[in-house]
């Protein structure tokens, strides 16, 4: 690795995390000056992950599989969240606004059943993390006015430590013979053993996010709200089932990317728009970047669950299979968590129908 490249890839990292440091640094000097109250019954959930099911036209490649490329059946992209105590202070309609400070774990899963002879599930991947998130939600000035438009702003800060793998202990290339990790030769070599290769990684991840809603009514039913996020994204070889030397050579050291968003609330149903961007650093040899798109929408009568199409192009998310392009249509249903009941029933005390846009 040359000079030039290290110092860009050890730039990238330090801007990131001094960017996440800068918002965290804006969000939490508040904590001093007011109390903190802890709610354990109906903390809020923002800018956290989403539970995919969905079917595919595509196939799926997988290099040493005789009957790749094969039809997807389904895949299922599990988020379920369980939330720690809530701490938070202030209101979102108050003056200085309203701030959370969450701890969230997520034993994320991807299963993916392929549509040949007995559909068999290959290797899940297993992606349980941490998420320790501060966020702030207020009503921007000139919005408590009687009969103007509302506009509102929130904003997060997530660090996520989380794992990687699949389960498996082949060994990770395909000229090597025995199970991980006395693999024979020692030093393999390209390409991957895609069907029972050996993959973990455990990694840190920050986030940044920001929302702004406008014209939103008076009621509260309806808005319009924009805004997007950025992630920077460490492997770590720390711990067990962290990053092997040889894994870190061929996957990288990390990702970093964006992603853009627009939401559309009309009488509490929710219409969503988001475009990602994702990019490897680190890796040998060299990985495209990697672009989504999705169009979604969820009835209020849904409670969370709603239907969603999304198209990716760049690299596979799972698991050991990261090497191969994916072009992919995905059709299917799709779950976010609802922010609250605490803030619906704050959003009730200010009138008869006060509540936030797209919360139930």
């Amino acid at each position: 690795m040359g000079p030039g490249l290290g110092m860009h890839r050890s730039g990238a990292r330090a801007g990131g995390w001094t960017a996440l440091a800068v918002v965290v640094a804006l969000l939490l000097p508040v904590a001093g000056r007011a109390e903190w109250i802890v709610d354990n019954d109906s903390p809020a959930s923002i800018f956290l992950k989403r539970t995919y099911v969905f079917a595919s036209p595509n196939r799926i490649h997988r290099l040493g599989d005789p009957r790749s490329p094969a039809h997807l059946f389904f895949e299922a992209q599990l988020a379920p969240h369980f939330f720690l105590p809530q701490f938070h202070h202030g209101g979102f309609r108050e003056p200085g606004g309203e701030f959370f400070f969450t701890a969230v774990l997520t034993p994320a899963i991807q299963i993916r059943l392929l549509d040949t002879a007995s559909r068999p599930v290959i290797p899940p991947s297993y992606l349980p993390q941490l998420t320790l998130q501060v966020a702030h939600l207020r009503l921007l000035p000139g919005s408590a006015r009687e009969g103007s438009p509302l506009r509102g702003l929130a904003l997060a800060a997530n660090l996520v430590a989380g794992h990687h793998s699949n389960g498996e202990d082949g060994c990770f290339f395909a000229n090597q013979t025995g199970t991980d990790p006395d693999c024979v030769p020692a030093e393999g070599s390209l390409p991957l053993n895609e069907v029972t290769g050996s993959f973990s990684t455990n990694f840190l991840r920050g986030e940044l996010y920001v929302l702004l809603a406008f014209d939103v009514e008076q009621d509260l039913d309806s808005a319009w709200l924009v805004g997007g996020g950025s992630f920077l994204e460490l492997n770590s070889s720390l711990g067990i089932g962290g990053l092997t030397s040889e894994e870190r050579r061929v996957y990288g050291d990390g990702f970093w990317g964006f992603s853009v968003q627009a939401r559309r609330i009309w009488h509490r149903h929710r219409f969503l728009f988001e475009g990602t961007l994702s990019r490897p650093f680190g890796e040998e040899p060299h990985r495209r970047t990697t672009l989504s798109a999705e169009l979604s929408a969820l009835p209020w009568w849904g409670a969370g669950f709603g239907l969603f199409t999304r198209y990716v192009h760049g690299q596979d998310s799972y698991n050991i299979l990261f090497l191969e392009r994916l072009s992919q249509w995905q059709f299917g249903v799709v779950f976010e968590l609802p922010p609250g009941a605490r803030l619906r029933e704050e959003a009730k005390t200010s009138g008869p129908k006060r509540r936030l846009p797209g919360f139930r």
